[in-house]
């Protein structure tokens, strides 16, 4: 159960009035209407964090649950959400487009962009069931061209990699195998991202004029991360083409140069942070991989994560 200001967060209500206060207490900002009451309105939330990954399930009726601009503009919170149906169908949609998915299937959405899910109960009464899990959106490591092809995408989680997936996704929801376990169970986190990334990442490829370049020069910021001179003259010489040529390719995937050498150094940090537990101060891992500064990194962490590094390193102990 997530706690809030000392204050277990509630899971379950009766009242309509309450439930867009509960959907925003355990995800973001929302707007719920079309409630569908007979023949009594119900609805329950249940959230487990583990690490940067929350998992979540949700149950009610019959209703329409969408994220404006007005509630982004108000709310800021960068989260990219993967929503399974368990239950009902559901129709969603986000970056003009539209999927329907079916008990089993499940799309990815991001809460920085406006997005609306219809959902519908199941036939027997009207009730719905989803699980949901949410990460901090740099820590699947999309750009931002993936998450404008990804999201309001089904995919099958019956058959084939998709359905390797959910399985995995549904058997966390189901067995919580990361709640009494350390090392283990932050392995789990940190695969479940890399198998969505992976997964999705490859059901729905796409090709840029520039993409061999862009893969190139992320390989080749990989390998010299720990250069605190890192920049793209550099990252350009790296893979012989102009600084101009460099920052096109990046343009094409929605991102820059110098967000991706941030973002990959960040997760470095973060994995190191969960490997060596206390064994290394957060100065010498930051540092090992290009940040001079550690008030620059903490707060450059807090802001793609959610959290300080050392209040993270508390959270996967």
């Amino acid at each position: 159960m997530l706690v809030r200001s000392g204050f277990a967060l509630p899971t379950r209500t009766t009242r309509t009035a309450d439930w867009a206060e509960m959907l925003r207490e355990h995800f973001v900002s929302l707007d719920v209407s079309d409630v569908v009451e007979a023949p009594r309105f119900s609805g329950a939330v249940r959230t487990s964090q583990y690490a940067h990954l929350k998992v979540s399930t949700v149950t009610a009726t019959e209703q329409r649950i969408a994220r404006s601009d007005n509630l982004i503009r108000s709310d800021t919170s960068a989260y990219l959400q993967l929503g399974m149906v368990r239950r009902g169908r559901a129709v969603v949609r986000q970056h003009g487009r539209e999927c329907v998915l079916d008990a089993g299937d499940f799309t990815l959405y991001d809460t920085t962009s406006p997005f609306d899910w219809c959902l519908a109960g199941h036939p027997d009464d009207a009730s719905w069931g989803l699980e949901v899990f949410t990460w901090p959106r740099a820590a699947l490591s999309f750009t931002d061209s993936d998450i404008r092809d990804l999201t309001a995408v089904a995919f099958d989680g019956r058959a084939g990699a998709s359905g390797l997936l959910a399985r995995f996704l549904h058997d966390i929801v189901v067995s919580r195998p990361v709640a009494d376990v350390d090392g283990p169970g932050q392995a789990v986190v940190e695969e479940v991202g890399d198998l969505v990334h992976a997964i999705l990442r490859g059901a729905v490829g796409q090709s840029t004029p520039h993409s061999s370049l862009y893969r190139a020069a992320v390989e080749w910021i990989d390998d010299n991360l720990a250069d605190d001179t890192l920049a793209p003259p550099g990252v350009a010489a790296g893979v012989m083409v102009s600084t101009r040529q460099l920052h096109r390719a990046f343009a094409e995937q929605g991102t820059t140069v110098a967000r991706t050498i941030r973002a990959r150094r960040l997760e470095r940090c973060r994995r190191d942070i969960v490997s060596s537990g206390n064994g290394r101060s957060l100065q010498e891992i930051s540092a090992d991989w290009g940040f001079r500064d550690l008030a620059v990194f903490s707060r450059a962490f807090k802001q793609e994560y959610g959290l300080s590094p050392r209040d993270y390193r508390a959270a996967v102990r």
